[in-house]
């Protein structure tokens, strides 16, 4: 018997460019990843982004969804009232076992609240988080909580620090991941009562490589592999860093223009530029994915373009390849084994 295509559930409605960039970048993904696209959303305008595109032979079934959640609508009410949105449509796709994902680049709020009310967390997680990869002058390290949660508790930290752990170690392939929660200083003691409960709680957990605090300036250096935050404080870092590549990028194309330069020496900066764009564009990042769901759910920029898009269902496939809810829920289990253990041997 062949084994079915992987199925990928994508809000086609949610995101600044939605619908045309959504379908594009769906069309592109099913192309070169080989997989099913269910396109979720008013068919009509399915349809009509469709007929933009050559679109022989790829697997891009339309699911009928006719209400949107807005970025101005509140989250846990409209998952509830809006059942007939897009992204209430996907989430019970993935659920009934129709598709292996959801992507969306729409309200993040209420890709929270749709996948807390229709998958369910892991056992044992308090809260979801969003996780994405960071480059640094190492490579990449991961960050989390990036948006999910404004206000956390230091037992949240504690868990996120866990799952964080675990994705490093089974799916970056980091063999001893190292832990660092963000502060205002790098020095014992510095930081808000959250930081100073959540590393006091952090120090004593096993499984995790804690290594006390570090300052936004630092995470580039790659010095951590895990950086733990609440949604508020990562999600302002992260668009903090955004203007800063625009900044940078800006600067040096000002400079690359405004003074002569040779041909070959052009040639070579241009060259230069380009690459360092590629390896700090986030639309090739993937997407941030949410941990601590029961089924997998990867959220995209709200300005995804086409390509970004592409490369979320790309990250999507990946993480399904990798069995990323299962090594999740089986690494914070284990986790949580030893613990009691270790409570159990000090009684």
């Amino acid at each position: 018997m062949e084994e079915s295509r992987m199925n990928i559930a994508l809000d086609v409605m949610g995101g600044d460019n939605a619908p045309r960039e959504i379908v594009a970048g769906a069309i592109l993904a099913a192309r070169q990843y080989d997989v099913t696209v269910s396109l979720v959303g008013r068919p009509d305008v399915i349809e009509r982004e469709l007929a933009r595109h050559p679109t022989h032979r790829l697997d891009l079934p339309i699911v009928p969804a006719y209400e949107v959640i807005e970025m101005s609508d509140k989250p846990a009410k409209a998952v509830r009232t809006k059942k007939n949105s897009s992204m209430v449509v996907a989430c019970k796709l993935v659920k009934e076992g129709k598709a292996d994902a959801f992507v969306t680049a729409g309200n993040t709020g209420g890709a929270l609240a749709a996948g807390i009310l229709h998958f369910g967390r892991m056992q044992s997680i308090l809260r979801p988080a969003l996780i994405v990869p960071f480059p640094t002058l190492r490579g990449f390290c991961l960050i989390l909580d990036v948006g999910a949660n404004t206000d956390v508790k230091p037992e949240q930290l504690q868990q996120f620090s866990v799952m964080g752990s675990v994705y490093s170690r089974r799916i970056m392939g980091v063999r001893n991941p190292s832990v660092r929660i963000l502060s205002n200083g790098e020095e014992e003691g510095k930081g808000n009562q959250l930081v100073l409960e959540a590393t006091a709680l952090l120090e004593e957990t096993p499984g995790i490589r804690f290594m006390g605090n570090i300052e936004a300036r630092d995470v580039t250096s790659g010095i951590a592999d895990v950086v733990v935050t609440d949604g508020f404080t990562g999600n302002v870092f992260m668009k903090g860093a955004e203007g800063i590549v625009k900044l940078l990028q800006g600067v040096l194309l000002d400079e690359i223009t405004a003074g002569p330069i040779s041909s070959i020496g052009g040639l070579l900066v241009r060259s230069a530029l380009r690459r360092m764009a590629r390896r700090l564009d986030d639309s090739e990042f993937g997407g941030a994915v949410l941990l601590g769901l029961s089924n997998l759910m990867v959220v995209g920029h709200g300005r995804s373009n086409a390509n970004a898009i592409r490369h979320t269902i790309r990250n999507a496939k990946q993480l399904i390849d990798s069995r990323l809810v299962e090594e999740i829920q089986s690494g914070v289990s284990e986790v949580i084994d030893n613990a009691d253990e270790m409570v159990a041997l000090q009684r």
